[in-house]
């Protein structure tokens, strides 16, 4: 049995790194099972169809990602020091999982229908810090727009770190959180 489960961690792994390196339509099981030194009927022993795989991997790293940011936004602590925690529990994910990072937003991109029957993804977790944040007075703007800066800003720059364009900095993360929570806490008068 560890045996096993050894196989398939092998082939999950394996499969992150070709399907964030290649793309899911671009990757076959073939290519999978020849990284992993196995046959592809071996790979079906695992999983019953590469959609079964890559619906796998999505949700194994989505609720890891989501489990490390709602500890955050349950912390307890105020809404300003857990939104600041929340900036750097996001980029620490993303700068320590690389692959996953890539692959998940692969998969929002390309299975934007099917991702909707996923619960507890990260937006989940930055949405309800928002939300309660919204509800106190603090975030002045729709909650989708909210959502829509603090994760795009924290993806973007994730990405230009990560293709060499910036260079990831100590203190980047709390500038970072200052800039998102002066923009989502603006007043317009």
């Amino acid at each position: 049995m560890p045996r096993l489960q050894d196989t398939k961690k092998r082939i999950l792994e394996v499969a992150l790194k070709l399907f964030s390196e290649r793309g899911i339509k671009e990757t076959t099981v073939k290519d999978i099972a020849k990284e992993v030194g196995i046959t592809e009927g071996a790979i079906y022993r695992h999983f019953t169809s590469k959609d079964e795989l890559v619906n796998t991997i999505f949700s194994t790293y989505s609720q890891n990602f989501y489990s490390e940011l709602i500890s955050v936004v349950k912390s307890g602590e105020s809404i300003k020091d857990r939104f600041f925690k929340l900036v750097r529990a996001f980029l620490n994910f993303c700068f320590e999982n690389p692959q996953a990072f890539k692959f998940i937003n692969l998969f929002h991109y390309l299975r934007a229908q099917e991702v909707k029957n996923f619960q507890n993804l990260p937006k989940d977790a930055v949405l309800k810090l928002i939300d309660e944040a919204i509800k106190e007075g603090i975030i002045k703007v729709r909650r989708e727009l909210a959502l829509a800066v603090f994760v795009g800003t924290l993806e973007r720059t994730f990405l230009l770190v990560d293709g060499g364009v910036i260079k990831r900095e100590e203190g980047m993360e709390e500038e970072l959180a200052a800039v998102l929570w002066k923009a989502l806490c603006f007043t317009s008068q």
